[in-house]
């Protein structure tokens, strides 16, 4: 019986994810046959819609199929979500918060990050915001609600460093967990579509209990069907003193540093998902 259901369910699943991409792949053609008709038409060929009883001419936007073409080089879990703004005419919003390891000065990895994906997707299809919280312990921002103007701000995708080395420490990870909890809870009931993305800080030489807060946060990632992006992989073993290379004096990232995490979220935001 238990074969017999799980075979049922698999025909489902694979029906359910053929049934998608076709809905999709009949989009694009249809914007396909609407560009080569207009192309072939001279360009006189207009949508129209009616606005309090006038006809409005609504021309095709010839550049969607060069965006929906880029859709294949981001990750699968977030295409759905660019697909969405890509029919709604607009930019994905994707918002980077964090401490003061997610600095906002234009040498730091946020804003590495940001202008790979605008070289890449273009202004049309991303919008980045860059939010960095310092001197703050993610209780403090739970508590005196610093948080909730992001909240307002309603991102598409939200990339979050919850302060794990800031609050290394300071609070038990128990609690530290409860307050990403409260942070994503937040997030969630402005934009229950919303994508959620964690990364812990950098990592520092010769940690005793960081790296075990860092095996919790991952875990908590997983279990609560978040993305974890493990961008320690990318660094050296921070057993190692050759991490401080890529460190300042106040263990935050140096050029080195930051353009190692940097790429490593290129990495995953950019990938030729034809070849997946």
């Amino acid at each position: 019986m238990k074969k017999f259901l799980l075979i049922i369910l698999t025909i489902m699943t694979i029906s359910t994810v053929i049934g998608g991409k076709y809905h999709w792949n009949q989009k694009v053609s249809a914007v396909q046959a609407k560009l080569t008709q207009e192309k072939n038409d001279g360009g006189s060929v207009e949508g129209k819609s009616s606005i309090e009883g006038k006809q409005v001419e609504e021309k095709p936007d010839k550049n969607i199929l060069v965006k929906l073409d880029k859709v294949n080089f981001l990750p699968k879990d977030l295409q759905p979500t660019f697909q969405r703004a890509i029919e709604e005419r607009r930019p994905v919003h994707l918002m980077i918060t964090g401490s003061s390891s997610t600095s906002k000065k234009n040498e730091a990895w946020p804003r590495l990050l940001e202008r790979n994906l605008l070289d890449v997707y273009g202004d049309s299809l991303i919008h980045v915001t860059i939010k960095e919280i310092s001197g703050k312990t993610l209780q403090q921002v739970v508590e005196e609600n610093i948080h909730k103007e992001l909240v307002n701000m309603k991102p598409d995708i939200l990339l979050l460093e919850p302060f794990l080395l800031y609050d290394n420490g300071e609070i038990k990870m128990s609690e530290r967990l409860k307050n990403i909890s409260k942070i994503i809870k937040s997030f969630k009931k402005a934009n229950p579509d919303l994508i959620i993305l964690i990364q812990p800080a950098n990592p520092i030489y010769g940690a005793t209990y960081y790296p075990h807060e860092e095996n919790d946060l991952e875990r908590y990632t997983k279990q609560n069907n978040y993305i974890y992006l493990d961008h320690w992989k990318a660094w050296p073993d921070f057993n190692k003193k050759v991490i401080e290379d890529f460190l300042t004096e106040g263990n935050v990232p140096n050029e080195k540093g930051n353009e190692t995490w940097a790429e490593y979220l290129k990495e995953y935001f950019v990938r030729d998902g034809r070849k997946e």
